[in-house]
């Protein structure tokens, strides 16, 4: 986990937390000691926890009793925070919860807060579920980014990963910043989960939950849900109208529902994409972000709508515009702004899937950054090898391929190096690794969509007709044919949408 987050998180007003503990002392030393908490508080709150803790650290010499020790606990942790001492704050919030009969809202947001911060995985998981068990609507009052940064660094353990996905999605957890889709992703990881413990019953509530079409036809294409194909086939509809028509509404719903959002506006923009409906898609978020105003305004979550907007974009033939709304993004200051190099790698891929090998080449230098990690450097090289060996410069290409795996690995960028692989020339070596990709479980799913017919045949003006036409040469060959089979099929054509 990073620690890029800032106290921003910590800055709760604390009045609430005076009520964490009953006061236990006798009546009449209750109202001097309850003032002092109050001024120290008040302190807090005003920006002078160093001054604050010069009243609390006496405090909590003279609390003898659990429970008037963890309430000055807590406003210790809150001063300790906003010094930047967060190993002291947590320890602080730590023994406050420990105290609390019934720990509020403020103190389990504070101990998730911090333990996340400090880069405590595991117990960041746990305040998560604890949270979530004792009262779900509290989950809403989480910082969305940290709960998204813990369910990130929980991903290398399946068990705990699945833990922490089924605890959210039990508890109904949905952000106010996501598309209507987005709790999908969520979904999908507990329906995997569910069916690779083989309680595919369980997971048939969760499977009624999704809403976005390409999320049904991904089940409706792995051999784990073969048992549920007629039912998925029904929901998807001819041309997979049912299903989209579904999405839109659902989406349209949303945004009715907060016309102001931009997120909600993506998410009408999103199913009308997934549904074929690319111009009407763009025509809905074509304004967002245009100034440089607006886009300083925009949050992190927002503006990842420009990502969708450029792709839409794109589609149309509309290049240099798709370039410059991610390069608008990338210019950002990067303080707070930690998608700046995501976008800077989204933009040479956009350059090279255009044939702009040498504006693709330019941008892969400038998003070269020491705060890349492994998988980022891994897609820049990639991005750079098919630009080298498509503009004709194979030797430098066979070059540029030195600073990626042979093959598949474990925790590598498989999608770049089977893609480098195939702009080399290396067939047989781009197939192993398309093979591996489609054994792995953790990443058998994205290739079984992605070697989907309506997704990879041939298109007319397609911005990515080169990596199209090596994803087709794959799935011809036997070997490849044969482990997309085992784990998949095509979607049937009569409920495929259409692309």
């Amino acid at each position: 986990m990073t620690h890029r987050f800032k106290p921003l998180f910590l800055l709760a007003p604390l009045a609430a937390l005076l009520m964490a503990a009953a006061p236990t002392t006798a009546p009449a030393a209750a109202p001097s000691r309850e003032e002092r908490l109050a001024q120290a508080a008040g302190l807090v709150d005003n920006g002078k926890p160093a001054e604050a803790l010069a009243i609390l650290d006496p405090l909590l010499e003279a609390s003898d009793l659990p429970a008037d020790k963890g309430q000055v606990e807590g406003l210790r942790s809150f001063a300790l925070a906003r010094l930047g001492k967060f190993a002291e704050a947590r320890a602080a919030i730590e023994l406050a919860v420990d105290a609390a009969i019934t720990p509020t809202p403020l103190l389990l947001r504070q101990l998730f807060v911090l333990r996340s911060l400090t880069g405590d995985v595991a117990g960041a998981g746990q305040t998560l579920q604890l949270v979530a068990t004792t009262n779900p609507k509290w989950l809403a009052q989480l910082p969305t980014d940290l709960v998204g940064e813990v369910q990130h660094a929980a991903a290398s353990d399946e068990q705990r990963a699945f833990d922490l996905a089924y605890t959210l999605v039990t508890a109904n957890y949905a952000p106010a910043e996501e598309t209507v889709s987005d709790g999908d992703a969520l979904r999908l990881q507990v329906i995997a989960g569910l069916a690779k413990r083989d309680r595919l019953d369980d997971a048939k509530p969760i499977i009624a939950a999704l809403v976005n079409t390409a999320n049904i036809a991904r089940l409706a294409i792995d051999r784990r849900y073969q048992s549920l194909w007629p039912a998925l086939e029904a929901r998807l509809g001819p041309g997979a109208d049912i299903a989209d028509q579904a999405f839109i509404a659902a989406a349209e719903k949303r945004l009715a529902a907060s016309p102001q959002s931009i997120v909600a506006r993506a998410g009408v923009a999103e199913a009308l994409n997934i549904a074929s409906k690319e111009p009407e898609a763009l025509e809905r978020i074509k304004d967002i972000g245009a100034t440089p105003d607006a886009l300083a305004k925009m949050s992190n979550r927002e503006l990842w709508t420009l990502n969708l907007k450029a792709a839409l974009l794109s589609d149309a033939g509309r290049t240099d515009e798709a370039l410059a709304a991610l390069d608008a993004v990338a210019a950002l200051p990067a303080e707070g702004r930690p998608s700046g190099l995501a976008f800077r790698i989204i933009a040479a891929d956009m350059a090279e899937e255009a044939g702009r090998h040498a504006d693709a080449l330019a941008r892969v230098a400038a998003a070269d950054s020491p705060d890349l990690n492994p998988y980022g450097r891994q897609a820049l090289a990639g991005i750079r090898v098919c630009a080298l060996a498509r503009s004709g410069k194979l030797a430098d290409a066979q070059q540029a391929a030195a600073a990626l795996p042979s093959g598949w690995t474990k925790d590598g960028n498989n999608r770049a190096v089977q893609s480098a692989l195939s702009c080399l020339g290396k067939p047989d070596a781009a197939a192993a690794v398309l093979i591996k990709r489609l054994e792995d479980e953790s990443s058998r799913d994205d290739v079984l969509f992605e070697l989907q017919p309506f997704l990879i045949n041939d298109r007319p003006n397609a911005p990515d007709r080169m990596t199209k036409a090596a994803l087709r040469a794959l799935k011809a060959r036997p070997d490849v044919k044969a482990a997309f089979l085992k784990y998949g099929r095509d979607l049937p054509a009569a409920v495929a949408p259409p692309r």
